[in-house]
């Protein structure tokens, strides 16, 4: 019958390598400079109190300790044969215990990173975590970036930004996450804020800012400050991500909520899922250039913030567009402009299904290839309050508006468009002009 090892005593070091032939059970501090080789099948469990420090490396054993609980040092090497349950929590190096966290997180996702045979899930319970420097999702194998694969998530739902989950980036520049080459990744039920500050200022002022002069409001975070970042380094690949899916995630008070490959060197940035999605207040919502990008979808896209421009494609990195499906979406709030796309070749975006109200304006789309909005509803604020807006403009004919609402409310005085747009079954509460 196999038997448990009982490790006790407080402070107890093993000098040489050393193999078990059974279970270990932690029950107090206890540190290891050595390698402990643990066989196939053997138990690695944690008390209450249990917690191993040191510099060494344990090799092996299915883990089994309290989702809540600090059993690792960050010093440590942690190689194991599996887990107890479905979840590596980041709580095992120590997150959620010190200042700042960004030691214990990067360990956790490194970890399962380094161990993808055995571990998938990288859990990070409740609470606020404080992290001053990005955490990096890669992998790089002979000097280049080699595909990475994690679920990452936690307990917020996409509205909560307090009771759940909470990365609190505290630096003003980077980004908060960065993930590189990744392929199959899944974020979600999380909370990322930052440090970026919108302008302030009554409406008559706020929303006749243009977009290069809506900055921090305490001049601290940067242009390309942003909350999640996909493929942000094109220094070793020229390859992109594909397959990833973020939802139930609120992104907020960053320059750049949401960017895809700012790099400006790497392509097919491919199949990636963004659902329900919040955006806080932000600089730019959503924002991508890279080139070929093909099957991305954005399903569910909320802001009720101050934020300038909700979705921004072909603006950075390659300044080339890509080929988004923008499905649904509430908007309110003082978001200035929803749209600044401009996109050529064979990659299009279609857009339907987003009610928005308090907008200065739709924005622009300069296209080459038909480009599809439909079924959405965009209600704008007052001329007497900011001014006449330009409401919409095109530089050509391609971009076909079909079953859309355009209003002021209980206003009928005329509406201002530039550029010779196609308008299906479409209801204006005033005369256009062009």
């Amino acid at each position: 019958m196999k038997t448990s090892l009982l490790l006790f005593a407080t402070g107890i070091v093993h000098p040489f390598s050393k193999t078990f032939s059974q279970d270990l059970f932690i029950i107090k501090d206890t540190m290891v400079n050595n390698t402990w080789t643990i066989p196939p099948g053997s138990i690695l469990k944690f008390g209450s109190k249990g917690h191993i420090s040191g510099k060494g490396t344990i090799r092996g054993g299915i883990i089994d300790a309290s989702l809540g609980q600090w059993i690792f040092d960050t010093t440590l090497t942690i190689i194991p044969e599996g887990i107890y349950g479905k979840d590596f929590s980041a709580k095992w190096f120590g997150a959620g215990k010190v200042k700042d966290n960004s030691t214990a997180l990067q360990k956790g996702i490194n970890t399962v990173l380094a161990n993808n045979e055995t571990l998938r899930n990288f859990y990070i319970p409740k609470g606020i975590y404080n992290f001053s420097k990005p955490l990096l999702i890669a992998n790089i194998y002979k000097g280049q970036y080699s595909g990475s694969t994690i679920h990452i998530y936690g307990e917020t739902s996409f509205w909560d930004c307090c009771s759940g989950t909470t990365l609190k980036y505290t630096a003003t520049d980077g980004f908060a996450i960065g993930l590189q080459l990744n392929k199959g990744t899944e974020i979600n039920n999380l909370a990322i804020t930052g440090q970026f500050k919108a302008p302030a200022g009554n409406d008559t002022s706020y929303y006749n800012i243009p977009f290069e002069k809506f900055n921090d409001a305490n001049e601290k975070c940067g242009a390309t400050y942003a909350g999640i970042v996909i493929d942000y380094d094109g220094s070793k690949n020229a390859g992109g991500s594909t397959g990833i899916k973020i939802h139930d995630v609120s992104v907020s008070n960053f320059t750049i909520d949401y960017l895809v490959s700012p790099n400006g060197k790497t392509f097919n940035a491919d199949i990636l899922i963004f659902e329900n999605i919040k955006c806080g207040d932000a600089k730019v919502g959503f924002a991508s250039g890279q080139a070929q990008e093909k099957g991305n979808v954005i399903r569910g896209i909320y802001s009720w913030g101050s934020i300038h421009t909700l979705i921004s494609i072909g603006r950075y990195g390659k300044f080339q567009a890509g080929n988004y499906t923008i499905d649904g979406g509430n908007v309110a709030g003082r978001c200035i402009r929803l749209f600044d796309i401009s996109q050529s070749g064979w990659y299009a975006t279609s857009i339907t299904n987003i009610f928005s109200e308090s907008i200065a304006t739709i924005g622009s789309i300069s296209t080459q290839i038909p480009t599809s909005v439909s079924n959405c509803t965009f209600h704008f604020v007052f001329p007497e309050v900011i001014g006449t807006q330009t409401l919409f403009y095109t530089n050509n004919d391609k971009t076909k508006f079909s079953n859309c609402i355009f209003r002021y409310y209980g206003s009928k005085q005329q509406m201002k468009f530039a550029g010779t747009a196609t308008y299906d079954n479409c209801m204006f509460s005033g005369p256009v002009v062009k």
